[in-house]
């Protein structure tokens, strides 16, 4: 799979400060960590593993015998949402459901690390609702395996812990993008101080779909003659970028 990487640059200087709050780096095992940031309309995923590895990591769970606790996983062939359902593996949240978008996924020294967004409530009921409150605790399962894609954990799997904090970080100008599911129109609505943006719509396979540019008085886009499915766009100024993820009906 083609791998797409989005870089967000936040101007401290441009856009102020809002209370955020994030996990920090949550140790699971040697070489295999998590990490949750959450702002306001979106939360940022960060893990590290093994360049060859897999890794998952159950949310707001006590037990592998769970019942439709959140699930996310990395793997060969990508981030998935899936939830645990008892003893078993963990079946997926279906293809209209996988909720996750994946930012980067680079290799440095064997080490692999993939950042991923979504919204703090995806209205999927297996999805784990964040919130932005500080102080509130996030129990956690993992497993993993060296090689290979999910499967079978075997006794490499165990609980952590973690309390979401409060920290400083940048915000910025937020672009809106709607109706989201689309049929044949998508609206990109521009913030107030932002005139002109670059556009580029990837399909799940990370092929280039469309790449333009838009502007105030220029913002629709005709998506009459996609598939049905999922679509990662990136909206890119000189100063930032965002990620969104698109279903087109």
């Amino acid at each position: 799979m083609k791998k797409i990487t989005f870089i967000i640059t936040f101007l401290f200087t441009s856009y102020g400060f809002a209370q955020n709050v994030s996990t920090g780096e949550i140790l699971l095992i040697t070489d295999y960590s998590v990490q949750f940031d959450v702002t306001s309309t979106e939360v940022t995923m960060t893990m590290k593993l093994p360049e060859l590895a897999w890794l998952s990591v159950a949310l707001d769970a006590s037990s592998m015998g769970s019942i439709n606790k959140d699930v996310v996983v990395y793997d060969s062939t990508g981030i998935q949402d899936r939830y645990l359902n008892g003893q078993v593996t963990p079946p997926s949240d279906g293809s209209l459901n996988q909720n996750w978008s994946q930012s980067s996924n680079t290799v440095t020294n064997n080490v692999r690390t993939v950042i991923a967004t979504r919204a703090l409530n995806t209205g999927d009921a297996k999805d784990y609702v964040f919130t932005t409150s500080s102080g509130v605790g996030l129990p956690l399962l993992w497993a993993k395996g060296d090689t290979g894609t999910f499967g079978y954990h075997g006794g490499n799997k165990g609980p952590a812990s973690s309390t979401l904090g409060t920290e400083a970080i940048a915000t910025v100008p937020e672009f809106k993008v709607y109706p989201n599911p689309t049929q044949k129109t998508l609206n990109v609505e521009f913030p107030v101080s932002i005139q002109k943006a670059r556009v580029a719509v990837y399909n799940v396979l990370g092929s280039l779909v469309l790449q333009t540019e838009l502007d105030q008085f220029n913002s629709k886009i005709n998506t009459s003659a996609w598939n049905s499915g999922v679509y990662i766009m990136n909206i890119s100024t000189s100063d930032f970028s965002q990620t969104k993820r698109i279903v087109k009906q």
